[in-house]
């Protein structure tokens, strides 16, 4: 019955910081901060990946070593954001953190579903799916840094010919 209740709260608290990680991704590529969003992605991300290590194992197995990681990278990003409110290079290491996060998350997720589905999976094919995922993780890790540093720059002022930008 506790087994019950701790998936649903890991299953659920693991989605909903995956969409609040997604909603707060739009943001960060937009140049923007929203709090809330961050806020709401740390605190369920926080609860998924502590609840995901109380479940009984035999062997640490990937999905653990993310979900450890995952926390103490939050710890890294909560840290920039609150403690050092961003400044100087802390506003970088909360950018990279918070998508670091966010790509263990899902690599969590996908851990979980390949188990469920196939299992007798492939060790290719997971693998194949891994890579995608930090592939497409490390391009928007770069427009992030991109969006940062245009920040960091303030608004380019380009001459306008024509009328036209």
């Amino acid at each position: 019955m506790i087994f019950t209740i701790l998936k649903f709260v890991h299953a659920v608290s693991g989605t909903i910081a995956i969409g609040a990680g997604a909603w707060m991704l739009f943001g960060f590529l937009e140049g923007k901060l929203y709090k809330k969003r961050v806020a709401v992605f740390f605190e369920f991300t926080v609860v998924a990946s502590a609840s995901g290590l109380l479940f009984p194992f035999h062997h640490f197995l990937p999905a653990h070593w993310a979900a450890m990681s995952a926390v103490y990278v939050s710890g890294v990003a909560v840290l920039a954001w609150r403690r050092y409110r961003l400044a100087g290079i802390w506003a970088l290491l909360f950018a990279l953190s918070t998508m670091l996060v966010l790509c263990l998350d899902i690599f969590v997720v996908l851990a979980h579903i390949f188990e469920m589905l196939i299992p007798a999976q492939p060790k290719r094919l997971f693998l194949a799916m891994e890579l995608m995922v930090l592939l497409l993780f490390g391009g928007l890790s770069l427009l992030t840094v991109r969006k940062h540093r245009e920040s960091q720059a303030g608004p380019m002022v380009r001459p306008q010919v024509n009328g036209c930008n």
